[in-house]
C-alpha cells in the first residue's frame, strides 16, 4: 500500500533528483521509492511507528531532522547495495530524497477533513496489517482530492492515476 502511495511522488522525486545534481538515473527515483517503502513497512511491522506517523502528521520535516538523520544510512546502503553506486552518491540522494518523501503527503493531510491523528492511526494500521485501516479508502480520497469528502468509491488503484495528475 506504501509503495503505491510514495509512486505519487515519483515527478517530484525526479525533479529534486535533478536539480540536486546527484547524477540519478533512470530507475532511480522507482528505487527509492521501494526501499523506503519496505524500511517503513519492516519499522511499522516492528513497532516503530515514527516516520508513517511523520509523513502523515501535517508538519513540515526539515531536512536535518532527527527522522531523517536516521534513515539516511538506510536508505544509502539500499540504494548503494541495489543501484551499484557509491556510499557518497547514495548519501546524497538520500539526502534529497528523503524530506521530499517525508513531506509529500503532509498539505493534503493539513487540507482533509478528517483530524490528523485519525489519519496517521488509520495509514499505521493499515501498514500493520490491522483490519482495514479504519476507512484508509474514505480517508485517503478526501485526502487526495476525491471526489465528495468520502474518497468517491476510489481503490488504490484509482489513487495512482489521481496523483500523476497531482503531483507534477
Amino acid at each position: 500500500m506504501l509503495e503505491k502511495l510514495l509512486k505519487m511522488a515519483d515527478g517530484p522525486l525526479q525533479d529534486a533528483l535533478a536539480r540536486s545534481g546527484t547524477n540519478a538515473g533512470p530507475g532511480t527515483a522507482s528505487a527509492i521509492e521501494e526501499i523506503f517503502s519496505s524500511l517503513l513497512e519492516k519499522q511499522a511491522k516492528s513497532g516503530n511507528t515514527e516516520a508513517v506517523k511523520e509523513m502523515f502528521s501535517g508538519r513540515e520535516t526539515t531536512p536535518s531532522s532527527p527522522l531523517v538523520n536516521n534513515l539516511k544510512g538506510d536508505l544509502s546502503q539500499g540504494l548503494a547495495d541495489r543501484l551499484g553506486i557509491d556510499s557518497k552518491q547514495a548519501m546524497a540522494m538520500a539526502a534529497v530524497a528523503l524530506p521530499l518523501l517525508i513531506n509529500f503527503f503532509n498539505k493534503k493531510v493539513n487540507d482533509a477533513p478528517q483530524a490528523n491523528d485519525d489519519i496517521m492511526s488509520s495509514i499505521v494500521k493499515a501498514i500493520q496489517g490491522e483490519g482495514n485501516g479504519g476507512g484508509l479508502e474514505s480517508i485517503l480520497g478526501s485526502i487526495l482530492g476525491g471526489e465528495g469528502k468520502k474518497g468517491g468509491g476510489m481503490d488504490l488503484g484509482g489513487l495512482m492515476d489521481l496523483g500523476k495528475g497531482l503531483f507534477k
